[in-house]
């Protein structure tokens, strides 16, 4: 998550604050938010995991627990402080129940990494593959009982418009991406997305202080027009860590 020197000093005032209050600058806690979107299937959709190691054992109890359809990794599953990624389909296997899909969509930080040389998407994409995950970039498919359409990462939201454009008109049930600033070029349609972290340094109640979507997102459920959009805090960060914003499953059924 990168965010201007302007945000990260409200967001270090705001952690000052917090703790001066007698807030904790750490939230361990798992939320789980569950939407009724009347799908027909049960959707998890686990964002911004930024994994260091293996998975959260309340996450993965969770899963295994909601017994979903189709499991979705929206973006930044894995970072630079990432240590190495063979050990990437053994901790991902964890997130896929028993008769559950997988499906996978590329971050900002999978871009980082693959301009760094560090991690191909195509390597990226045969991990997933041994995890049970599709990769899914700019295309449609049906999974876990839906017909989902998977949005790449651009750097420029600008740059969403013509993809949007050709997606839509597939007509998919659920349309996942890992930035919401891909959403002021929807016109239609069920969305999700994450990479704010909710914002991640908050006021008590998970109200954030910060973003860093150009467009304002934060999270939570957003309208336009025939478009609906949840944008989930996610599962996990690099740095600095959270305060007040709790990580966050989404399950939509």
């Amino acid at each position: 998550m990168k965010a201007t020197r302007r945000g990260l000093l409200l967001a270090a005032a705001a952690a000052a604050a917090a703790v001066a209050a007698g807030g904790a600058l750490a939230s361990g806690s798992l939320e789980v938010t569950r939407l009724d979107w009347r799908l027909g299937r049960r959707v998890a959709v686990l964002v911004d995991l930024h994994l260091h190691g293996p998975p959260r054992r309340d996450l993965v109890e969770a899963l295994h627990a909601l017994k979903p359809s189709l499991v979705v990794l929206a973006g930044d599953v894995v970072d630079e402080l990432t240590p190495g990624f063979d050990a990437l389909p053994g901790w991902l296997s964890r997130l896929l129940p028993g008769g559950s899909e997988g499906l996978a969509v590329p971050g900002n930080h999978e871009h980082y990494l693959a301009r760094s040389g560090r991690l191909s998407l195509a390597r990226l994409g045969r991990l997933l593959s041994e995890a049970g995950f599709t990769l899914l970039s700019d295309g449609v498919l049906e999974a876990g009982g839906l017909r989902v359409a998977g949005v790449d990462w651009r750097d420029d939201p600008r740059g969403y418009a013509e993809a949007v454009a050709r997606l839509e008109a597939l007509e998919p049930t659920l349309v996942v991406a890992h930035s919401p600033d891909v959403f002021p070029h929807a016109s239609r349609g069920r969305w999700v997305a994450g990479h704010t972290h909710g914002g991640q340094v908050c006021l008590p109640g998970a109200r954030s202080v910060v973003t860093n979507s150009l467009y304002g997102f934060r999270w939570g459920l957003y309208r336009r027009g025939a478009a609906t959009l949840y944008v989930s805090r996610g599962l996990g960060e690099m740095l600095p860590p959270r305060l007040y914003c709790p990580h966050q499953l989404l399950v939509i059924d």
